[in-house]
């Protein structure tokens, strides 16, 4: 049984896509943080214009949040697979894992974008 939802060069390059607009906020935000305040005024007009400080609708801020996740399930579908196999005295599951490092470099891309975006909630609601 294949779970597989794109081709794996497809995946790698939609997942690589969807992350870097959350991977760009993350990054200017920790540089306006540190005192590098250049790339985010430099970014703050554009992303207004999308939607920044609106709710969370159908703007970058949907991109933003969701994007990592769901680059990474996607990804993660393209590397992973399993098969099962039923009988009256056992069930057999093989896992394989792929080598396509194209697919593993947006999975360590995007895991670390969702991490900083957990802390970060942690961090801001607690």
């Amino acid at each position: 049984m294949r779970t597989q939802i794109l081709k794996p060069p497809l995946s790698a390059g939609v997942g690589l896509l969807i992350t870097l607009p959350g991977a760009y906020f993350l990054f200017i935000n920790v540089l306006n943080e540190l005192g590098w305040s250049g790339p985010y005024q430099f970014s703050e007009p554009l992303l207004l214009a999308l939607g920044l400080r609106e709710g969370m609708g159908f703007n970058i801020n949907l991109l933003i949040a969701f994007g990592p996740l769901l680059a990474l399930l996607i990804n993660v579908t393209s590397v992973v697979s399993f098969d099962w196999e039923s009988s009256n005295a056992d069930l057999k599951l093989n896992f394989h894992i792929l080598k396509r490092w194209t697919n593993w470099t947006v999975i360590f891309f995007a895991g670390p974008c969702l991490l900083i975006l957990f802390l970060y909630l942690i961090g801001e609601n607690c």
